[in-house]
């Protein structure tokens, strides 16, 4: 499952706070990801999936992963509601999603080419 990163929230990112802090910003939010993963790979409660959750919507919106922050919504909203078994039937999809980005985020981060295509 590839999912992309938005390029135009990169791109305003870079504006608010320079192209130099912009790939400092992106390896702590790879790093950030990469804790919530092992989280979430550590049998995780109910509650545990819920803040993990809400965590992600948040900086993954802000950082334009934009999918990882729809399915982090869904999966904070139905923790909400009590479905428990919708984080069974889910958990693995968002587990390989956090895995997913977290590892395109690094490469993002890496690759000073890659930014400067986005920017």
């Amino acid at each position: 499952m590839a999912m992309s990163i938005n390029a135009e929230t990169i791109k305003r990112l870079a504006e608010e706070v320079g192209e130099e802090t912009v790939t400092l910003l992106l390896n702590v939010f790879s790093d950030e990801l990469e804790q919530y993963l092992r989280q979430l790979s550590d049998q995780p409660s109910v509650s545990q999936v819920r803040e993990i959750s809400h965590a992600i919507k948040s900086s993954a919106a802000s950082f334009g992963a934009d999918e990882l922050a729809e399915m982090a919504q869904e999966c904070e909203s139905r923790m909400k509601q009590g479905q428990d078994q919708w984080m069974n039937d889910h958990l693995p999809e968002f587990r390989q999603m956090v895995q997913g980005m977290a590892s395109q985020y690094k490469q993002l981060a890496s690759n000073d080419e890659l930014i400067n295509r986005m920017l």
